[in-house]
């Protein structure tokens, strides 16, 4: 057993700068490093920007490079808009998100998952004294449930044990009895395939069963391997068929998004389109009896059943003049109603009658427009 002095010595060479000096001397020794290389240049990079930023570092798991307009396009409507919140580029696929206030930082740290054209966005801590290659894009949170669960397990007491089956530390946890699952909020590894259920041995039950998980808001998948970032097409590690051709995944993982509860506008939209239906029919059986209706309601009623609107006739007058010139002639009436055949031209559909000559005036001999005026010669001078 070492002495305690030995002990101080060991803890005050560790301490010591001269030590480290001397073995980082040692260590550079053996790579042949020259001085240029030995000579470290000294900064004071301390931030003094009285401004200070809320960031977060984030990738698009896709093998395809997107713009960083187009990753701050899909991002900032998803992300509510945040007022001054900036993107810039770190590398292909990576960005920094700056935002103005901590509450937006934190509100979609805590709203994960996030995507851009279903590709998973994985997000994780920032700080800009960090190094490109100590950025750590492994861990996705989201939300899992575990699906038919037995009554008995449905109590509190066995919410995190079941929930600790998915990740060991997992701390929100609640179960919806509406829809009859454990919500459970996890943190994954996306370089491990999704867990597909969680085995449970039941004393009470006598056996082992398997019950299904289903993620909510999951990004793209593979089905073959399970991981986040391609598809089974590009799939470097293929699972096997079965004996009908599925793959070991499948979309029975990703949560249905139909299942949720009702709005306001929603319920209240109900009675009325039931009244309205009422309306509707009430309207229906009125029709079989008898009512009163206008004329122009009556054409109304024709349009919509017939499409045609039936029109009135009247008697049109018109007199003939051309071969009388004393002014006898006789009236037409034409009737333009298609039952008298007007608009077919048969017999019938014209009737002829005579009317009395019409008197006319006559012309004054000393009138000046007369004709017996126009021959009589001129008086003398």
């Amino acid at each position: 057993m070492a002495s305690p002095a030995s002990n101080t010595e060991k803890a005050q060479g560790a301490l010591s700068p001269r030590a480290a000096r001397a073995k980082l001397e040692e260590e550079l020794g053996r790579l042949d490093i020259t001085d240029a290389e030995a000579t470290p240049l000294v900064v004071d990079d301390r931030d003094d920007d009285p401004v200070q930023k809320w960031s977060l570092a984030g990738k698009v798991l896709h093998r395809t490079a997107f713009h960083i307009q187009t990753i701050a396009s899909a991002l900032r409507p998803a992300w509510g808009n945040p007022r001054g919140l900036m993107f810039r580029s770190v590398g292909i696929n990576m960005f920094v998100p700056d935002f103005a206030t901590k509450r937006d930082r934190d509100r979609v740290w805590e709203g994960s998952p996030w995507h851009v054209s279903n590709n998973a966005v994985i997000l994780c801590e920032f700080e800009d004294c960090m190094q490109p290659s100590e950025l750590r894009f492994d861990r996705l949170s989201l939300w899992a449930r575990i699906m038919n669960l037995p009554f008995n397990l449905r109590d509190q007491k066995w919410w995190l044990p079941i929930a600790h089956q998915i990740d060991r530390k997992a701390t929100e946890v609640q179960f919806d009895h509406v829809g009859g699952f454990l919500r459970v909020r996890v943190t994954i590894d996306i370089a491990k395939p999704l867990m597909r259920w969680v085995l449970i041995d039941s004393a009470k039950r006598k056996s082992m069963d398997m019950y299904e998980i289903q993620y909510e808001h999951v990004p793209h998948f593979c089905f073959s391997c399970g991981r986040l970032g391609h598809s089974d097409l590009l799939c470097l590690n293929p699972g096997r068929r079965d004996e009908n051709g599925m793959l070991p995944f499948g979309k029975g993982l990703r949560a249905p998004d139909a299942w949720k509860k009702p709005s306001v506008s929603e319920v209240s939209a109900g009675p009325s389109q039931n009244r309205k239906a009422e309306t509707r029919s009430s309207s229906n059986v009125a029709e079989k009896g008898t009512e009163a209706t206008s004329p122009l309601k009556k054409n109304q009623a024709a349009k919509r059943k017939t499409g045609v609107v039936q029109k009135e006739y009247r008697r049109v007058e018109m007199p003939l003049l051309k071969n009388n010139p004393d002014g006898e002639g006789m009236s037409v009436v034409v009737y333009d109603d298609p039952a008298k055949g007007a608009m077919t031209g048969e017999p019938g559909s014209v009737e002829i009658h005579e009317r009395d000559a019409k008197k006319k005036k006559p012309t004054p001999t000393n009138s000046d427009n007369s004709a017996a005026a126009a021959v009589q010669p001129c008086p003398e001078q």
